[in-house]
């Protein structure tokens, strides 16, 4: 029989123009809207939706990447603080902080100290600081670095992350002529970050998320409609514990289902799951300690190591503790599942809002 956690654990549901919160229960990893039951961004049509939101590691404070306009208003970052008892969101005052344009994707470092988007319409990252009392965010000087490969004219930054250890950063782009990770240094008083040296590495056709694994050892890129033929695959990256630079592994690509979107690695770096966008499934991996190749993680009972998920699912993420993994889904309600000692999932039913999620944040406020 499952005895509760002591320890409360709050979920967050960003569909847009919105938040909706949620406590989770620890037995069964379902969620339970809170009261009130959401929080606006400030935004509403016509302007853009958000498409990502980060909560920081201590649970504290929430943030949502506005994507707001590529054309005129300028984007920006809801921020929130969260309380460690209900789960409820409050905007800070200011309620928002300028970002660079279109943010499609937003990261912060495993200590809650800084916080980085991703800017795709002018190929940049922005940088700022976190105040560990308030959670509202001060642009660091300068405010962003360029994404720009000398010699190109285009980077479409969309997806970043920061290694467990907040020492590096790593944003996926697709540039003018190549599919490329861009490589950074976090400077641990600032923040601010610097190209490592080299300071790309290429991955392959529409690069989706990038994730570190939470050893440190390795990294992995989902292509979307990569290499000849558009098959897909995910990138495989052995990482310099020293410089942060990414080296492609011998086995440099392995093969996932059609439009992958999202990957998460989880908490004993053994297993690695991938979203299947077109084809609604998951496909689970083992990864080898030591060189960190994926292999399909094929049972008799499952030779193709695949799960289902809900309807046009985006991203996929573990709860604090490892016990559930949670698959937005855009057009259904969230998937959840449990994970078995081999690394396979089991379905453990839906949750959430019905449809219309974009990204999942999982909160475990310190007491």
């Amino acid at each position: 029989m499952c005895v509760p956690a002591s320890q409360p654990e709050f979920s967050y549901a960003l569909t847009g123009y919105g938040v909706s919160m949620f406590t989770v229960d620890s037995c069964t990893g379902k969620f339970t809207a809170t009261a009130p039951a959401s929080v606006a961004t400030g935004y509403a049509l016509p302007q853009q939706g958000a498409e990502q939101m980060v909560v920081d590691p201590l649970g504290r404070f929430a943030y949502v990447a506005n994507l707001v306009s590529n054309a005129s208003d300028l984007s920006t970052i809801s921020m929130y603080t969260v309380n460690p008892t209900t789960g409820v969101l409050t905007p800070t005052i200011p309620a928002t902080v300028h970002t660079g344009w279109f943010p499609q994707g937003i990261a912060i470092d495993p200590l809650g100290r800084f916080v980085y988007t991703a800017n795709t319409d002018d190929s940049s990252i922005s940088m700022f600081a976190v105040n560990q009392t308030t959670g509202i965010l001060t642009p660091t000087t300068p405010a962003s670095v360029s994404t720009l490969i000398p010699g190109e004219a285009l980077s479409d930054p969309g997806f970043l992350t920061v290694d467990p250890t907040g020492r590096f950063l790593y944003v996926s782009a697709l540039d003018s002529v190549d599919a490329t990770v861009s490589m950074y240094t976090i400077n641990q008083t600032t923040g601010l970050l610097t190209p490592t040296s080299p300071a790309t590495v290429l991955t392959d056709g529409n690069p989706f998320q990038v994730v570190v694994a939470p050893s440190g050892k390795f990294a992995y890129v989902v292509n979307n409609f990569a290499g000849s033929g558009n098959a897909n695959a995910v990138s495989q990256y052995t990482v310099n514990s020293a410089t942060g630079v990414l080296t492609e592994n011998l086995s440099s690509v392995v093969a996932a289902g059609n439009g992958p979107t999202g990957i998460a690695v989880d908490p004993t770096s053994r297993f690695a799951y991938v979203i299947n966008r077109l084809d609604n499934t998951v496909s689970m991996f083992t990864i080898d300690p030591n060189t960190g190749s994926l292999t399909l993680n094929s049972t008799a009972a499952d030779p193709t190591a695949t799960i289902a998920t809900g309807v046009e699912p985006f991203r996929i993420d573990f709860d604090p503790t490892g016990k559930f993994v949670y698959v937005t889904n855009e057009d259904s309600a969230t998937s959840i599942y449990t994970v078995n000692s081999d690394g396979t999932l089991t379905n453990a039913g839906v949750t959430g809002v019905a449809t219309g999620a974009l990204s999942t944040a999982i909160a475990t406020p310190s007491k």
